[in-house]
C-alpha cells in the first residue's frame, strides 16, 4: 500500500513568512517517512505558490526552508500542486500541514481553500482559525463562556477617522495606564506598543493601524503569561504550562525570534497545582468556545497581586521552531517532535474522513 504524501505548507504574505519559514523547516525535518512521503510547497511574499525540490531539501535539511524559484523544482512537485489546484473531487492521498502563520494562512483564507479542493489539513477549520485569528471577535465569544478578559476598546480605522476624540475619551474613561494597543488580526506580537501616558497613545495607535484596519487598546495588569498547548480532536489533551518571563518591557517580535533576546520560557511554569489545573481547565473551555481542532497554544495572564487568570489569545498555528514553546511543552509532557508531528497529521486525516461522510450536496 503506498505512503501518504505529507506537504509543508509554508511562508505566505504575511509580516510572519520568515518565521514560517523556520517553522516548516523543524516539521520537514520531523515528518515519519515510514508513514509518509514528504513535500514541500511554499507561498512566496507576492503570493505565488512554488514547489520546492524535495531532494534538495532531504540532503540539505536546511533550518529555515527556501523559497526557492519554480524551475528549481522536481517534476512530482510540480505534479502535485497542480493536482491540488486542478483535479476535481477529493484528494484522499494526501494531507497539508499549513503553518502559513499570520494573515491568509491563520485566519481561515487557506483552510477554505483547503476545504473546497477536498484536502485534509492540520489545525482548526475555516471557522475556529478566522474567530481565533480576530482578537476582538475571540474576546467576545471567551466572555459568553465564562472566562474573565481583560478591559478594552475596539474600533475600525473608519471610526477612528471619524470619531478620533471620542474614541480617546472612551479608552480615558474605561481604561488604566499602562496601556497595550494592538492590530486586531495579527499574531507574534507584530504592530504592538506598550503605552505609558497619553502623550505617545496617538501614535500608538496609527502604528497598529498602519497593520490592520481594526485596533483595540487593552489595560495593561501586572502579570505573568501563563501558556498551553493543546492537542486533539475538539475535545484536546491539554499540556502542562509554560511561563514566558521577560526581564522588562513585553514580549514583543524581537523578544521571540531575535537572536539577542533575553526571554526566557518556564517549562513547566511554576504554579502550585490548583493554579496549574485552573489554568488547564480554562485552556480546554477557550479551545472549545472558538471551536478549535488539532492544535492550539493558549495563552492566559496571571495577575501577581489576586492570582486570577484572565484570556489572552489563541494561536491556532502556534510557532513550531526548536525554541518555540508549543513544541516544547509537549516534550515537556512526553512528546517527542516526530510523535507529536504525526499525531497532528493523524487528527488532521481523521477529520476530513469524517467530513467526507457528510452530505453537502443533493
Amino acid at each position: 500500500m503506498s505512503k501518504m504524501k505529507a506537504v509543508v505548507l509554508y511562508g505566505g504574505r504575511s509580516t510572519e513568512h520568515e518565521i514560517s519559514c523556520r517553522s516548516a523547516s523543524y516539521i520537514f525535518r520531523h515528518i515519519d517517512r515510514s508513514l509518509f512521503d514528504v513535500y514541500a510547497i511554499a507561498i512566496d511574499k507576492s503570493g505565488q505558490w512554488i514547489p520546492q525540490n524535495r531532494q534538495k531539501l532531504e540532503e540539505s535539511k536546511p533550518d529555515m526552508m527556501p523559497v526557492g524559484s519554480p524551475d528549481d523544482a522536481d517534476e512530482a512537485s510540480r505534479k502535485l500542486l497542480q493536482h491540488i489546484f486542478e483535479s476535481g473531487g477529493r484528494k484522499d492521498e494526501l494531507v497539508v500541514f499549513n503553518i502559513l502563520h499570520g494573515t491568509y494562512g491563520e485566519d481561515g483564507s487557506a483552510q477554505g481553500f483547503l476545504d473546497m479542493q477536498g484536502i485534509a489539513y492540520v489545525g482548526p477549520g475555516t471557522l475556529g482559525s478566522a474567530v481565533a485569528m480576530d482578537k476582538v471577535v475571540a474576546k467576545q465569544l471567551v466572555a459568553a463562556a465564562g472566562v474573565g478578559i481583560v478591559p478594552y476598546v475596539a474600533f475600525r480605522a473608519e471610526d477612528w477617522s471619524k470619531h478620533r476624540e471620542a474614541i480617546t475619551q472612551e479608552i480615558s474613561r474605561e481604561l488604566v495606564f499602562p496601556l497595550f494597543v494592538k492590530p486586531a488580526s495579527l499574531g507574534s506580537s507584530v504592530g504592538i506598543r506598550k503605552v505609558n501616558d497619553k502623550a505617545v497613545l496617538l501614535d500608538a495607535i496609527a502604528y497598529a493601524l498602519s497593520f490592520d484596519e481594526r485596533v483595540l487598546v487593552e489595560t495593561g495588569f501586572d502579570v505573568r503569561e501563563i501558556e498551553y498547548a493543546c492537542l486533539g480532536g475538539y475535545d484536546p489533551k491539554i499540556s502542562k504550562p509554560g511561563e514566558i518571563g521577560v526581564p522588562s518591557g513585553f514580549y514583543s517580535y524581537e523578544e521571540k525570534y531575535s537572536n539577542y533576546s533575553k526571554a526566557e520560557v518556564k517549562v513547566p511554569a511554576d504554579l502550585d497545582e490548583g493554579l496549574a489545573e485552573q489554568g488547564k481547565d480554562l485552556a480546554r473551555r477557550i479551545f472549545r468556545a472558538l471551536n478549535l481542532y488539532g492544535m492550539a497554544r493558549i495563552d492566559l495572564f496571571l495577575t501577581r497581586k489576586d492570582q486570577k487568570f484572565y484570556f489572552n489569545e489563541a494561536n491556532t498555528l502556534p510557532g513550531f521552531t526548536s525554541i518555540s514553546q508549543y513544541p516544547q511543552l509537549w516534550e515537556n509532557s512526553g512528546y517527542k517532535p516526530t510523535q507529536l508531528i504525526a499525531e497532528l497529521l493523524e487528527l488532521a486525516i481523521s477529520r476530513h474522513r469524517h467530513k467526507a461522510r457528510l452530505h453537502r450536496s443533493v
